[in-house]
């Protein structure tokens, strides 16, 4: 039966879909998996609609074994009409169209509906419940099957209380680079109507705080697992978090202005395995025991942070028996240098630390005898932009070059020291050399003092005498010469 009805889906394909309007004008491609689906890709064409007639349509998109991914990117499509009935689309995307409305009902034909994005256009609060509603009946009421919902980078500043009513089965909501400023009431009622929301994505709205409201919504509270803050106005991690504690699972603070993170930042977040926070230009300093709370965290992007000076040692504060985390991303930031204790270094996956401006000093030695080959043996690529800012006469220097040169006399024997340690235990080595070389320039000075004087002492002996020898003949010859001038 089954080849059959793909039997009978090719044929339509075959002869249906060069002679309908969307197919002459669209790109129409059967994409051969175990179950076929199609593409239809429309974008770039300046259209002003999306098909509203039926018989613009292929015949296989009509049937209900038919999965179809539909794109009209990119046209002019500035008031969305209702789609005719057309089962098969399972995938709908309507970006960059400059849209600002919505019919009511719009999408109420497309019963196998999962994905829908209608991000980059105009749309504001004119998102009413009526463009989601689905199929109604006084018997039986059919709501939309819509599972991932895009509204990016619009410009609504605040959402109808009953947008979603109609989604129920919505677990993914992306509302990332609306001018949001505040999740107002009517905003908070919208985000209550999904029964499970996992994704949401708030980032570039403006936020700067987290209402206790948000996170006691019964769609959110135990059921959120991905969250996007990034590119707020956050000054510190939002507390409320906590409340997600036992369901987030990551979480993204990238491009907020958070100075310093501490041990209260991230409590109550157990079940976190993803933490983002790069490109944060006034972080400062991540202290003490700021990661202890987050006991299932495998990956840390804590990168591209100007300003990172200070990372306390004891950051993550729990012991090797409990530790999770198996990538640690710190590239690019300001540190200079990176203690020893502060991970388990063998039980982790990747290292990147690349690109910071290390102090090859003494506090490195363990990076270089250590950890150096460690990161060469599992991640190669990830050594090669490690390199010495300071001090001066190894700056550039790489830190394989550097382990490589007889020029790496910051090295302790494995014992950290402190740049004044470093400097004090150089001067005592060096002392006994400065006095051996002192005593022997004495002696030096003095032997060549004791040559000189007997050298001088010969000479004017021995210079009289032969000074008296040598005169006489000169005075006999200048007499005789003076004699016959005067003659």
């Amino acid at each position: 039966m089954q080849v059959l009805t793909l039997s009978v889906l090719s044929l339509l394909l075959a002869t249906s879909s060069g002679d309908v309007e969307l197919c002459m004008k669209c790109m129409c491609n059967k994409k051969a998996l175990i179950q076929p689906l199609y593409t239809v890709r429309c974008s770039h064409l300046n259209l002003h609609d999306t098909f509203p007639d039926l018989q613009q349509w292929p015949k296989y998109a009509q049937l209900k074994g038919t999965r179809m991914a539909v794109n009209f990117d990119w046209n002019n499509v500035r008031h969305l009409q209702r789609f005719p009935n057309i089962p098969g689309i399972v995938s709908l995307s309507l970006q960059h169209n400059n849209m600002v409305k919505i019919a009511g009902s719009a999408f109420v034909e497309l019963d196998n509906l999962k994905a829908l994005d209608l991000s980059y256009n105009q749309l504001t609060e004119g998102v009413q419940a009526d463009v989601f509603q689905g199929r109604y009946s006084p018997q039986h009421y059919n709501p939309l099957g819509i599972v991932v919902l895009n509204l990016g980078n619009n410009q609504i500043h605040t959402l109808s209380p009953h947008s979603f009513e109609h989604l129920p089965n919505l677990t993914e909501l992306r509302l990332n680079n609306n001018p949001l400023k505040t999740l107002s009431p009517a905003t908070l009622m919208s985000l209550a109507s999904p029964e499970s929301l996992q994704v949401l994505d708030l980032a570039y709205t403006g936020l700067s705080g987290l209402p206790e409201e948000f996170v006691q919504l019964s769609s959110i509270r135990h059921k959120l697992q991905l969250l996007y803050l990034n590119g707020n106005q956050f000054s510190h991690v939002p507390q409320t978090l906590a409340a997600l504690g036992d369901s987030l699972q990551k979480l993204s603070l990238n491009e907020n202005p958070i100075q310093e993170l501490d041990e209260d930042s991230f409590r109550g977040l157990l079940m976190l395995r993803e933490l983002n926070m790069s490109a944060m230009s006034y972080l400062r300093r991540i202290g003490p025991a700021t990661f202890r709370h987050l006991r299932s965290l495998e990956i840390l992007f804590c990168s591209y942070n100007r300003n990172l000076t200070e990372l306390d040692a004891e950051a993550f504060g729990y012991g090797d028996n409990r530790w999770t985390l198996r990538e640690l991303h710190l590239q690019s930031n300001a540190l200079h240098t990176l203690p020893t204790q502060l991970a388990p270094w063998k039980k982790l996956a990747i290292v990147d630390v690349q690109d910071n401006p290390w102090r090859c000093d003494c506090n490195l030695d363990w990076f270089i005898n250590e950890l150096l080959p460690l990161l060469e043996d599992t991640t190669p690529d990830l050594v090669l932009g490690l390199h010495c800012s300071e001090p001066l006469h190894l700056s550039g220097m790489s830190f394989l070059g550097l382990r490589n040169s007889i020029n790496s006399s910051f090295l302790c024997d494995g014992i950290v020291r402190s740049p004044s340690e470093n400097i004090q235990r150089h001067s005592a080595g060096l002392y006994p050399v400065f006095q051996a070389v002192s005593i022997i320039l004495l002696i030096s000075i003095a032997g060549l003092a004791v040559l000189y004087y007997l050298q001088l002492t010969k000479n004017v002996t021995h210079g009289t005498q032969t000074q008296v020898i040598s005169d006489i003949p000169y005075m006999r010859v200048r007499t005789e010469v003076c004699r016959e001038f005067a003659s």
